[in-house]
């Protein structure tokens, strides 16, 4: 899935910005220090309490750089606090010894650029970077910090114009801070949903092709139970098929494992493992060219319209459909004589019908999409004929409701009017839709 909020790319351009950030900062941040040094700030009468307050930022800044603040949000929230809480703290000090009578701490400066572009620092890492409630509280203070250094000591018109500046740059950090908060917490939002919809795909590619290999495994075993005394060449037969299926759910597997272990993604619509699908209507026609039921039925396939200019994606889904169908046919109707699979090319849409003869109920109602279950297409096949219990609710027809239904396209699956248990797809092709010549 493909999102500008997610990838290498953006990564990379993340950590650049960073990297250009903290230079420009560090560069900021010496030219206050100079500017202060040139001023006389730090030989004035206030100038121990100046120095002082001014490794708050700095230890803060430390302090977070050692913890590495990415990786612990409470460190971050407590060193901003710290810094915040120190510099009020000789805000006091200062105003109480400038207070003093005869002294000349009154007419000194009580505050300096480094201290007020640090603190800025220090409440942008701070919310950026802290944990949600002590970072709240940490910004509090840092910005009561930032605001009323300028007028620590006494309130002039100067020590005004620079408070006002001080919080016109608060709000820009703040601001700041908090826009690249939400979009880190987008992110990882998004880092989340990319996760959880590729375990549906595995989860649906798992269904549709393991399961239906292992379902086939499994009729092909209990027919060939039955049949072994009496017919031990039907039996043999049955092997074979057997050793077949088995083959195509372990090359499945490990397509499946191999995309799991590697970076490169499966292509939109094919399924790992499932070459018959990527090979576009070809792949359909052996599917059903393939399929047999433990009674002696088969399965056709009736063509109308150009199948063949169907696109890649659409046909996957197709196939993802009748896949499921004959392999619900092959549970819940072993004695069906005819399965017929239609496929209709429209302009515009691609449809599917898959309708067996057989005048069975199909699956359980109760266990069709939106009635409370599955499909039973993942239950142990004949569970319910040997126990005469009702097999477990599966995930196949809900799967595939949902996979066509995220195609923008209909999806039905139950009986028709002649009694026959019919699975119908419709999905639009939209723009992979392409005319011919």
């Amino acid at each position: 899935m493909h999102s500008p909020h997610f990838g290498r790319g953006s990564s990379r351009t993340r950590r650049a910005l960073f990297r250009v950030g903290v230079v420009l900062v560090g560069a900021a941040l010496v030219l206050a220090l100079a500017a202060d040094h040139r001023t006389g700030v730090f030989d004035s009468a206030l100038a121990r309490q100046v120095r002082l307050s001014a490794l708050a930022p700095v230890a803060a800044l430390s302090l977070m750089a050692v913890r590495r603040w990415r990786g612990d949000p409470r460190v971050v929230a407590a060193a901003g606090a710290l810094a915040g809480a120190w510099s009020l703290g000789c805000d006091a000090w200062m105003r109480v010894v400038a207070e003093r009578p005869g002294s000349s701490a009154g007419h000194a400066d009580a505050y300096t650029l480094f201290e007020l572009a640090a603190l800025i620092v220090v409440l942008v890492l701070t919310v950026r970077y802290g944990a949600a409630r002590p970072a709240a509280g940490a910004a509090v203070l840092l910005s009561l910090a930032v605001v009323l250094r300028p007028v620590a000591v006494r309130v002039t018109e100067n020590g005004l114009i620079l408070a006002m500046f001080c919080t016109v740059a608060v709000c820009a950090g703040l601001i700041g801070a908090l826009v690249a908060r939400l979009a880190a917490l987008d992110r990882r939002r998004h880092a989340e949903q990319v996760r959880l919809e590729q375990r549906l795909t595995f989860a649906r590619d798992l269904h549709d092709f393991v399961a239906h290999h292992v379902t086939g495994i499994v009729v092909q075993a209990q027919g060939a139970q039955v049949v072994a005394e009496s017919r031990p060449e039907l039996a043999v037969s049955a092997l074979g098929q057997i050793e077949r299926a088995g083959s195509e759910a372990l090359r499945a597997l490990r397509h499946m494992v191999s995309g799991l272990r590697t970076e490169a993604a499966f292509a939109p619509g094919l399924a790992p493992g499932g070459d018959a699908a990527a090979g576009g209507v070809a792949g359909l026609r052996t599917l059903v060219a393939a399929f047999t039921l433990p009674g002696g039925g088969s399965a056709r396939l009736a063509e109308e319209g150009p199948v063949d200019r169907l696109p890649t994606a659409a046909v996957a889904a197709v196939h993802r459909v009748a896949m499921e169908a004959l392999t619900n046919v092959r549970k819940h109707a072993p004695d069906a004589r005819q399965v017929t699979v239609t496929l209709r090319a429209l302009a515009g849409t691609v449809e599917l019908d898959v309708v067996n003869d057989s005048p069975g109920p199909g699956p359980d109602p109760a266990a069709l999409p939106g009635r409370g279950g599955g499909s039973g297409a993942d239950a142990e096949p004949g569970a319910a004929s040997r126990t005469g219990a009702p097999a477990p609710a599966g995930y196949g027809l809900i799967g595939l409701e949902e996979r066509v239904t995220a195609e923008g396209g209909v999806f039905h699956a139950g009986p028709d009017s002649s009694g026959h248990w019919r699975v119908s797809a419709r999905i639009p092709l939209e723009s992979a839709w392409r005319d011919g010549p």
